[in-house]
């Protein structure tokens, strides 16, 4: 059974009780209530995987991460995040309510001198037709983002109904310690040198234009520069890998 009850010291004699309240009487030297101070249990420290969300609890972060594998360089002290002001119910209730915003679903990919990387993402979206523009919120500590930041162009592969091993593949593993496009069968961009998928829908390529640092993450806005199409069927949502995986 785990003790729930508060611990009280005696900052005369630095005797320990146990108890909702203090003793009315120490009984090593006597003194009263007042003498008492609540010991506040300390809590372990929280640090969260930039790549991959894991939480791990302890004094410093581990050397590895057990999901992804990326070094203690990778991970954040979750008291240094921002807050969002709301309660762990609340979040809840609103995170499900996104639940209902559609997505696509795409593979963002970027280079670095001659490597490569790619990530699964729901967040591309065009947002100006004049000129041709569309942008991606990545997290800051994934490689893709490092490589956007680096070279100032990305592709966006668009996933189609059947492309379900895609979001897998490239979604479920870092590009910190995997080569994600080994034995992948890929096209490199005209435009901008970036990989991208033949098996999918279209390849798109974009030149950053602006970088909007939003804390844990950077949106990256960028013109479209380039594309090829590739197959013509449904593309697939958020919603429906979901519903289909």
């Amino acid at each position: 059974m785990v003790n729930t009850l508060k611990k009280w010291r005696c900052t005369v004699c630095g005797y320990i009780h146990e108890g909702d309240t203090p003793p009315a009487e120490c009984p090593i030297c006597g003194v009263g209530p007042d003498k008492f101070e609540l010991i506040e249990e300390e809590k372990p420290k929280r640090w969260r995987c930039t790549v991959c969300n894991y939480i791990h609890e302890g004094d410093t972060p581990p050397e590895k991460c057990p999901i992804c594998g990326v070094g203690p360089d990778k991970f954040v002290l979750v008291e240094d995040e921002p807050e969002d002001g709301l309660s762990k119910e609340e979040k809840d209730k609103l995170q499900s309510l996104l639940f209902n915003v559609s997505y696509g679903l795409y593979i963002i990919s970027s280079k670095d001198g001659d490597k490569i990387n790619g990530m699964t993402s729901n967040s591309f979206i065009q947002i100006t037709d004049t000129p041709l523009r569309g942008s991606v919120c990545l997290n800051k500590g994934t490689r893709t983002a490092e490589m956007i930041e680096k070279s100032g162009v990305f592709g966006v592969s668009v996933l189609g109904q059947n492309n379900h091993d895609l979001v897998t593949h490239f979604g479920f593993q870092s590009g910190h310690t995997v080569d994600k496009f080994k034995d992948v069968s890929y096209i490199t961009g005209e435009k901008t040198g970036c990989p991208g998928l033949p098996n999918t829908l279209c390849f798109i390529e974009l030149e950053v234009e602006k970088t909007v640092d939003l804390g844990t993450h950077n949106m990256f806005i960028g013109k479209v520069v380039g594309g090829e199409a590739f197959h013509k069927s449904e593309p697939m949502t958020y919603a429906y890998y979901r519903a289909t995986r």
